[in-house]
This record gives C-alpha cells, structure tokens and sequence, in this order.
C-alpha cells in the first residue's frame, strides 16, 4: 500500500495543490468549496458533500478537513471492483485519445504475473494502433492477435476469443461517444465475444483523467450503449482534476479498477479509494 500511495501521491500533485489551505488548523466552509470545484469534484458532488457536512457539524469548521475525507471514503466503500480471476476475456473501450491503447498495455503487464496473456487488436481502421499494441505487447512480453484474413473487429474479436489464454484484452477503436453507430459496433463486438467464449466479457472503460467533468457524460453515454463493469482513469500524472472520479462513482456506480500514474508500462496501480483520498488531501 505504502508503494500505491507514493505513486499516486506523485500522479496527484497538481490536484493536490488545490488542499494546499487544509493544512491549516481552521478554514473556512467557502475556501473548501473553492478548493473542491477547482479539483473538479463537481458543482452538483461538491454541494452535496458540503450540504450533508453541515448537517453534521453546523457551522464548525475545525476539523474539515478529516470529516471531508472520510465523507468522500463513504462514497465508494461498497463498490467492489471486478473479479480479475481468470479465465477472462477483457473488453477496453473509450474515446480516442483517451490513452486506451496504452492501457492494454500496461494491464497485459500486470495481469502476466496471474497467467497467460494476449493482446488483441480489434481497431482494425487503423494500422498505427495495431503497430502501436504490436510494440506494446513485445515490450510487455505477452502475446500479439490480429489475423489480416479479418478487417471487421467482430470477427476478430470472436476468433481471439476462443484462443486458449488466461487473459484475452481486446483493444476496440477509439469511438466518440455521441456517435451512435460506431457505439452500436462496440456491442457488437461485445456479443461476439459472448459467442466465441460462452461468457460475458469484462468491459473496462478508460477514461481520460484531465478532461474533468467531461469525463462524466462519457461514463454516462458509454453505460447507456452497454454495462460497464468498471474504469481505468489515465494521465492522472498531469491533471489538477483528479477529483473527477468521484461524481462518477456516485453519479454511476461504477467502480475504479486502475488508475494511470505515468507514461511507463508499469505505471498502473489497482485503485484503492483510501489511499486515493489521502494522495489528494494529503
């Protein structure tokens, strides 16, 4: 854990600044306020949090800051992250540029010291990204799949799928989220993969960490087209909005899984929400 926190006590930095008051002994309500929104906790979370705050203690701000992170912890202390047993087919969607390919990456990484991985790439428009996985999967030391016999990700996925591996992550091109049809084309491949396996795929959606709140309708849009099972929040390392996850959590009830804590393949730690929580306030 003490590892998990450094890290993301490094990723965190910038949103952290934003608490750099709570160090103080007293503060007042509309100073945290303050520093909540410009951590992008929300308008709609951060009203909420401080709302509830003050049924419970008044006017009384000493002490805040610990109410405020043990307020937060409340949050999502009964979301449990998925089951990461294998075996398990491995769906990772999201918007372009969100860091999605790399993501495969660095989970291919993590997961080989559970089993056999392999790596699927099921963007079949572009062939950077292909190349892109290729070199990633080299470098993670796992195993590459994109026959060239297939240009529809369907049918890639569904033959990957019955490959026999502990760990099948697929790649899917990036998709804007208010583009129905390539949404459509992302459930598609979700039921082949079904078919292929005999059992639902594991959806991770990944989300970019300096978006803010924007990430939020995101989430929002994806769970609609299908269900998420959890997210893996990227490029942590160069926000201030960190507190983003939250509404999210709250809003959808989708647990974290990961948490991108820089650009290196080993740069991804399991999300644990109190270490998270102290790696903000400090």
């Amino acid at each position: 854990m003490k590892n998990t926190l450094s890290l993301l006590k490094r990723a965190l930095r910038r949103t952290r600044d934003n608490f750099s008051f709570l160090q103080e002994q007293t503060f007042s309500w509309e100073e945290a306020e303050e520093a909540l929104l410009l951590a992008d906790f929300g308008p709609q979370f951060t009203q909420s949090l401080l709302d509830s705050l003050r049924k419970e203690r008044g006017s009384d701000a000493l002490g805040l800051k610990a109410a405020l992170k043990l307020k937060i912890k409340e949050i999502a202390s009964d979301l449990l992250p998925p089951d990461l047993s294998p075996p398990k087919t491995i769906l990772v969607v999201g918007v372009n540029g969100s860091g999605k390919t790399t993501t495969c990456g660095k989970l291919g990484l993590f997961l080989k010291e559970r089993g056999t991985v392999l790596l699927v790439a099921a963007d079949t428009f572009r062939a950077a990204a292909r190349e892109q996985l290729q070199k990633l999967a080299m470098a993670a030391g796992v195993d590459f799949f994109s026959p060239e016999t297939h240009s529809d990700p369907a049918a890639v996925a569904f033959e990957a799928s019955r490959q026999p591996y502990d760990y099948i992550i697929i790649d899917t091109a990036g998709r804007l989220h208010t583009k129905e049809n390539l949404m459509r084309e992302a459930v598609k491949i979700k039921k082949a993969v079904g078919k292929a396996s005999g059992r639902e795929p594991l959806v991770l959606l990944v989300l970019d960490g300096t978006i803010g709140q924007n990430s939020l309708l995101q989430a929002r849009e994806f769970s609609k087209a299908m269900k998420v099972d959890a997210l893996i929040i990227t490029k942590l390392d160069g926000t201030a909005k960190g507190g983003a996850v939250f509404p999210i959590m709250k809003t959808l009830r989708i647990p974290v899984l990961f948490v991108g804590t820089g650009e290196g393949l080993q740069d991804l730690v399991p999300f644990e929400i109190s270490s998270f929580v102290e790696a903000i306030f400090g």
